[in-house]
């Protein structure tokens, strides 16, 4: 397998021996630290971040000049710029303001009502000047890296994130009972802001665009397909971003409601293992931009559609009740008044199961995307036309890809999803 061609972020200058310092003086209340080493590279290759730039910075210092003693640190420093095609859909989805109130403020309060569960990396600064950055505690130094995403996430990587993911959608039910003025105020929507009256092409061209490629693609190598479903697809394509607005933006009042983390794909998560017997221990959620306060069906079917392998998702069943069990546990830990049953959540997920098209048409084929030297795979790539066009082919013709979606779209056409 050939690796992917770099995109190259270069080190900007804002990431300096000041920023250190003065995310150092922020932790220890204190104007002594004496910053010794640093040193800055890019902290993810091409494919792993597309809305931001990250860098890892490790440190030394110390905790006053006279101080003997060297301590050590390593940061992750996320960068969401204001230019190029990113600016313009980071400010869209309140990405930058939606993501430091989660770091700062909601996370740190959930993980106490979940008995100090990890729910994410410590957040040690947030800033807008001179650019929009957010800057956490290392989690490789912490002993945590990502999966490889290529092939899908094996029964115990996806029982990790469904445990963890009901113990987060509990304690945010129990914050959200004391702070529905935070969930009203920063996490009203997910992709559509209804406060945008002329909206970014973006969303057209990932979502709209991927699915007529699919169509395309479908029609040319995908042999033996059934005509049926095709046919089907083409309804349903002009009507596609609709349905998807629809389906996110829905108002209701019954069933529950929870903060969902509102991008639960492979490159959003990172476990940790044990040293020695390589046993997997632990999973840890990042970029939490696009948090969305709704129905728990977002996470459970955009998490469901992306993560397992092929094996792993004739196992699905066992892995919703994974998840009620996290989810029902941890609410009965906290005196929750009332907790959904499992009916409840099927109900949830059912609501929400359109959303599950949506992540295997646009989601999955970049998890599983067989690289090639001359696709640069960011963000760029993403929202370009021409680019994106020429990513899609890669990705629809993936032997990987379609082994799942095949079986994937049939099971979609017989619950009436793909109906128009």
């Amino acid at each position: 397998m050939s690796t992917a061609a770099i995109n190259k972020c270069p080190i900007p200058d804002y990431l300096n021996e000041e920023l250190i310092r003065e995310t150092l003086r922020k932790e220890f209340n204190s104007e002594d630290i004496v910053v010794e080493e640093f040193d800055v590279s890019p902290a993810t290759s091409a494919g792993d971040n597309y809305m931001s730039d990250v860098f890892r910075i490790p440190v030394k210092y110390r905790l006053s000049p006279t101080e003997q003693k060297s301590e050590h640190i390593s940061f992750v420093v996320k960068c969401l710029p204001d230019t190029g095609s990113r600016g313009p859909v980071i400010d869209e989805l309140n990405a930058f303001h939606k993501e430091a109130q989660m770091f700062t403020q909601v996370i740190p309060k959930l993980s106490k009502i979940a008995g100090d569960e990890f729910f994410a990396a410590k957040c040690f600064h947030t800033t807008e000047a001179p650019n929009r950055m957010l800057i956490f505690h290392d989690l490789k130094s912490l002993g945590y890296t990502m999966a490889n995403r290529h092939a899908g996430l094996d029964f115990d990587h996806c029982a990790a994130i469904m445990k963890k993911i009901g113990k987060f959608h509990a304690a945010s039910m129990a914050y959200a009972r004391e702070n529905m003025d935070v969930m009203k105020k920063y996490f009203n929507f997910n992709m559509f802001n209804p406060d945008v009256d002329v909206r970014s092409d973006c969303i057209n061209v990932v979502f709209e665009k991927g699915l007529g490629t699919l169509i395309s693609i479908i029609e040319e190598s995908w042999h033996d397909f059934d005509p049926a479903i095709l046919e089907k697809l083409k309804k349903l394509h002009p009507v596609y971003v609709k349905k998807l607005e629809a389906c996110l933006t829905q108002k209701f009042e019954d069933g529950f409601k929870v903060l969902n983390h509102g991008d639960l794909w492979c490159n959003n998560m990172l476990f940790k293992y044990d040293p020695t017997s390589n046993k997997l221990q632990d999973v840890v959620f990042v970029d939490y931009q696009i948090s969305y306060y709704s129905s728990p069906g977002i996470d459970i079917n955009y998490a469901l559609s992306n993560c397992p392998n092929l094996e792993t998702r004739a196992r699905v069943d066992e892995l919703i009740g994974i998840y009620y069990q996290s989810l029902s546990e941890t609410l009965g830990s906290i005196n929750y008044p009332r907790i959904p049953t499992m009916a409840d959540v099927q109900y949830e997920i059912r609501r929400m199961e359109f959303f599950s098209i949506v992540s295997v048409v646009s989601i999955l084929p970049i998890t599983m995307m067989e690289k090639t030297d001359t696709m640069v795979v960011n963000f760029e790539s993403m929202v370009d036309e021409k680019q994106a066009e020429q990513s899609r082919k890669i990705q629809y013709n993936g032997k990987k890809y379609q082994a799942i979606v095949r079986p994937l779209l049939k099971q979609f056409n017989d619950r009436h999803l793909l109906d128009v």
